[in-house]
């Protein structure tokens, strides 16, 4: 009898085990990963007006962008402030309507603009502003990963199981970070080489939008890059879908950067 439940506590902290090796080698879900935000809070840093940089150190005691640019993760679950940082949007829908995806305004389309009025307002106390422009850093991140516009019905594409490189992953983790491809750079050189293959005229068409326009950007990416070509019931990706996959993200973590200097430099400006 003792061999038996021996056998049965084997079998069950091997499973426990295994569990938890799936959860350490999965790529970071539910927002952009931190290694991604750092990479957007680079690219706005080198965006900034040199006047809005020194108060944003002077001001608020951040040294850099990057330094914070995860902190929202890091609170979210304590302050229960996870459906700040996404707008599912229903299953059919090809754009987020704010009174059907977000009627309570506790989504990230809703936050960015209430969060830059709290940063621009010098009446606010400076705690409660220094916290909006973390916030700030982070969620115009968010906005523009396609899968935090994604399906309501899979959780943003959570419940998509999918095998990538042998391990078992989700769809929306890989759009967080798993696809994102430094190729041995730094994170730094990563962010200096995307906002490099921007151009002039590419920056003033983006910097042209507003937060709704960047939500139904990411909104259409997910329809038709995201979800459009998955592999009908393999749980594989092929090599067409990984490579548009790693072109997009490289374009909505520039467009990210370039947008998020603008929204600081407009709301910290002398």
């Amino acid at each position: 009898m003792s061999h038996a439940l021996n056998g049965r506590r084997l079998k069950v902290r091997w499973r426990i085990a295994l569990c938890l090796a799936v959860l350490l080698l999965a790529p970071e879900a539910g927002a952009f990963s931190p290694s991604a935000h750092r990479i957007i809070a680079h690219i706005a840093e080198g965006r900034l007006k040199p006047e809005v940089k020194r108060r944003i150190q002077n001001d608020f005691s951040i040294k850099s962008l990057a330094d914070v640019a995860a902190w929202a993760d890091t609170v979210r679950k304590r302050l229960a402030q996870g459906p700040w940082h996404y707008a599912n949007v229903r299953e059919g829908e090809s754009a987020y309507l704010k009174d059907r995806d977000c009627p309570t305004g506790e989504c990230v389309v809703e936050k960015i603009p209430h969060f830059k009025r709290v940063l621009e307002d010098p009446g606010q106390p400076p705690g409660k502003r220094r916290e909006a422009l973390m916030y700030l850093v982070h969620f115009v991140g968010d906005v523009h990963q396609p899968l935090h516009l994604g399906n309501l019905s899979d959780r943003g594409g959570n419940r998509i199981s999918l095998t990538y490189r042998g391990r078992m992953t989700n769809l929306h983790a890989l759009w967080d970070g798993g696809l994102i491809h430094r190729r041995g750079r730094s994170l730094l050189q990563y962010a200096q080489d995307l906002d490099g293959r921007v151009r002039p005229r590419d920056a003033a068409e983006w910097r042209e939008k507003d937060v709704g326009e960047w939500a139904n950007e990411s909104r259409r990416l997910a329809l038709s890059a995201a979800y459009g070509p998955l592999p009908a019931g393999s749980g594989r990706l092929d090599k067409r879908y990984i490579v548009t996959a790693r072109q997009i993200i490289d374009q909505r973590l520039a467009q990210a950067g370039v947008r998020l200097a603008q929204m600081l430099n407009t709301a910290l400006a002398d």
